[in-house]
Parts: structure tokens; C-alpha cells; sequence
């Protein structure tokens, strides 16, 4: 029986809180409160267990938002809070109890979530028929297709990418025919992206090939890092919707609006039928980050956000687009040891309202005439973006220099997650490696 648009998006977040375990049972000792208190009207029981919680609620322009009420509300969990965001208890989407994040543990749960989003961590081999684990691949003859993922992504993203469409599966038993294919596996939250290059780098200490290497979205930056750090054998690289300089998502004074818009993104992916293997890890992540940072972030309320918030986050701080991010300045600050021919490909995403009013959120978070009206609160990009990366971002390296980029302009159709099933996107790799 087919599920409906409403009951596919109502059971993502579900699903991803039980993946996740984003729900936790509360301390031995609950916190008591005073018999007065526990009178009031609207006195919640379940709120005074000594657990926050956040929870997915529906603002009254359809809008999902994130709302963070701390442990001991007291009173019905958030009448302060659903005010700043102008919601109703009763439009909550998902809702997750937790306990209270203690000292140095921010760490420890961030490696924790890249283990879920990304297991079995490593560089992979692909036999042809699935990835398999190829800690150091001595490989010294032919050439090497090195496949580079982003954030909250694995190694499998790339099979199931190019398998989805006959031009993908084409360029796929191409790429069989002429490479060795490895995939390098790597956390994307705990480290920042020089660390993902140091680890790259060890990997393929046995490689002596010609290297050939696409990377998509934050995996940009990794490759960036391992050329500027190495001498290689690599020969060509494609950037595919790489944040080179930073993208506004991860900018600090963005980054509470930037989950909403993340939370948003996923379940608009779910409702229009998206396969789970590209809506779940992008749900997974946001969720994630939301219930790590809540706290920090003061999400749903008004509060100002320190640039401290998004430097606990060094996969996140490692891509933020200001002009005081110091890794930036330091991948751009001399030569490369390695300068292999670069090209790069994105779009400007911009739906088709009319066609599918699912989208209706983008204007929220990306369109500056309409965020007049909006105070700016939730805006993330003043310009064109695929809705995760500034377009600008993905071909500048550094204030001076760039790379020959394919810009394929306005789509109502491609953005940040489906790259690899658009046509001109293929051929572009197709000709660029061939």
C-alpha cells in the first residue's frame, strides 16, 4: 500500500530518532519540585525528569523550525519558547527527551554521530560489484578514480548516485573499464578537513598510479587540503558543488536557521519520494546537530549566537564562509605542492513554486527581496546557491584565484544532494576524465 506524502514525512524524523537513539531514558533520580509547582495548571510531569528535549515543530507558515526547551520547564514545555517561532504545542512534528550534555562531552558525541552517519570508516576498493575495505591499496599500474563524499555522507552515496539513471550506470562501467576505483570513507563533524587530508594522505602512501579525483560538496575542501599538504600523483581533480572558500550554512551567525533550513530540505526530499539513501543521512545529521547543540544554540529563541557555537564543530567550522576563518586563510596562504588540472560544477537551485509547493520554505531562507518582510531572521544565502553551497564559493580558490567552472545556472530541479543524477553533471565528468 503506497503511504501518503504526509505519513512519509511524518515517519522520517521518527525513524531517525530511533536510528540515532535521539530519545534517552532519564537520570535514576528524577528532580522533584515543590507540591505548589507541581499544581499549576499545566504542569507537565514528563518535564521535570531532569531532561531537555528538542523537538521539530510546524510554524504557522508550514515552516519546520527547531525548538530547544531545557530540563525543569516546570510549566507545559515551551509557551516561552513556541513564541518566538509563532507555533502551537500541537503542531509538533518529532519530539526527543535527553539528558543535559555534561563537561567535555561535546566531542565524544560528535564522533559518536560521524559513526552512525558514516561507519566503517577508511578508503574502500570497488570490485564491481560492491566496496570493499582496502585500508592502504597498493595499486602501481593503470590509473586511480578516487571518489571523495561531504557531509553526513558515506562511500555508498556514490554507487547508488550513478546506478539511478541510465547516463549514471553508462559513466559508471566507463569508469570500470579505465580505473581502479577508490572511495575514501571519513567523519565529516569531529575533524576538520586538513585532518580528513592527513588521514587521505596515509591511505594512498602505496598508490603510484596517475590519480583522478571527484569530489562533492565538503569532500572539496579534504582534496584541497591534501594538495596543498602533499606531492602527488593526482593529475585531475572535478569539485562537484565544493564549498572552496566556505558556504553561508556554515557561517556562525547562520547556523540556527541553517538546521531549520536542513530539517526542511530533507523533508521536502522525503515527501516528493526521494530514495532513503539521500534523504536519511541529510535527516540524520540535522537531527543530530540539533540535539547536540541545542543548548548552545538556544534554538527557537531569540537569543544572539556566539561565534564560540560553531567552532565546537570543526567539520562545520572548517567550511564556514568569513572572512576570519584562519583554516581558509591557511589552505590559500602558499602554492600548492600539488597542481593537478582543476574544474568544478554547480547550480543555482530555484523551484518551481507552482510545480511543487513543497519548496515554499526556499524563499525563506534564500530569496533577500522576500526576507524583508522577514526581518532577515532566517535568511542563510544572499545569492544563488544549490541550497547547500553558495555558487560563488565553488569556484573561487582563495580572493584571487579560480578554477574552470561549468555553471549550469537556474534549475528547479538539481541541487545539492542529486548532483550525480543529472545528465550534464555525468557529462561533465565524462569529459573532463576522459
Amino acid at each position: 500500500m503506497k503511504r501518503s506524502s504526509a505519513a512519509r514525512g511524518a515517519s522520517l524524523w521518527s525513524e531517525v530518532s530511533a536510528e540515532l537513539a535521539l530519545n534517552e531514558a532519564p537520570h535514576p533520580s528524577p528532580c522533584a519540585l515543590p507540591i505548589g509547582q507541581r499544581r499549576r495548571r499545566g504542569y507537565d510531569a514528563a518535564g521535570t525528569d531532569g531532561r531537555a528535549q528538542v523537538e521539530l515543530i510546524r510554524d504557522v507558515e508550514g515552516v519546520l523550525r527547531w525548538v530547544y526547551t531545557p530540563p525543569l520547564a516546570g510549566l507545559s514545555p515551551g509557551r516561552r519558547a513556541y513564541r518566538s517561532v509563532q507555533v502551537a504545542p500541537r503542531d509538533v512534528v518529532e519530539r526527543f527527551r535527553f539528558n543535559e550534555l555534561g563537561r567535555n562531552e561535546v566531542t565524544h558525541r560528535l564522533v559518536d554521530l560521524d559513526g552512525r552517519l558514516t561507519p566503517n570508516q577508511g578508503m574502500k576498493r570497488w570490485n564491481g560489484r560492491k566496496w570493499e575495505n582496502a585500508r592502504e591499496p597498493a595499486v602501481s599500474g593503470g590509473r586511480v578514480l578516487l571518489l571523495v563524499h561531504g557531509t553526513f555522507s558515506k562511500s555508498e552515496m556514490w554507487m547508488e548516485e550513478l546506478r539511478a539513471t541510465k547516463d549514471g550506470k553508462r559513466l559508471l562501467a566507463d569508469w570500470q573499464k579505465r580505473y581502479t576505483i577508490l572511495a575514501f570513507s571519513h567523519p565529516t563533524l569531529s575533524v576538520g578537513a586538513w585532518s580528513n587530508a592527513i588521514d587521505l594522505h596515509r591511505a594512498l602512501r602505496k598508490v603510484k598510479a596517475p590519480i583522478d579525483i571527484v569530489c562533492h560538496s565538503r569532500g572539496g575542501l579534504v582534496v584541497s587540503w591534501l594538495l596543498r599538504l602533499h606531492p602527488m600523483p593526482v593529475e585531475n581533480v572535478v569539485f562537484v558543488g565544493s564549498p572552496l572558500v566556505g558556504t553561508s550554512l556554515a557561517a556562525p551567525d547562520k547556523l540556527r536557521a541553517a538546521l531549520d533550513l536542513l530539517a526542511n530540505y530533507a523533508d521536502a526530499l522525503r515527501m516528493l519520494g526521494y530514495a532513503t539513501s539521500t534523504v536519511f543521512p541529510l535527516a540524520a545529521g540535522v537531527a543530530g546537530l540539533a540535539k547536540i547543540f541545542g543548548k548552545v544554540l538556544r534554538l527557537g529563541s531569540g537569543l544572539p549566537i556566539l561565534d564560540g557555537a560553531i567552532a565546537l564543530i570543526p567539520g562545520l567550522s572548517t567550511q564556514q564562509a568569513t572572512d576570519n576563518n584562519l583554516e581558509l586563510r591557511q589552505l590559500f596562504a602558499e602554492k600548492w605542492l600539488c597542481n593537478p588540472a582543476m574544474s568544478g560544477i554547480g547550480v543555482h537551485f530555484q523551484p518551481d513554486e507552482s510545480a511543487e509547493p513543497l519548496w515554499k520554505f526556499w524563499k525563506r531562507f534564500s530569496h533577500i527581496g522576500d526576507q524583508i518582510k522577514c526581518a532577515a531572521a532566517d535568511m542563510v544565502f544572499s545569492g544563488p546557491n544549490d541550497l547547500v553551497v553558495d555558487v560563488k564559493s565553488m569556484y573561487q580558490l582563495g580572493e584571487t584565484d579560480s578554477i574552470d567552472f561549468e555553471d549550469l545556472g537556474i534549475s528547479p530541479r538539481t541541487h545539492h544532494t542529486n548532483y550525480f543524477r543529472d545528465k550534464q553533471v555525468l557529462d561533465h565528468l565524462a569529459a573532463r576524465l576522459s
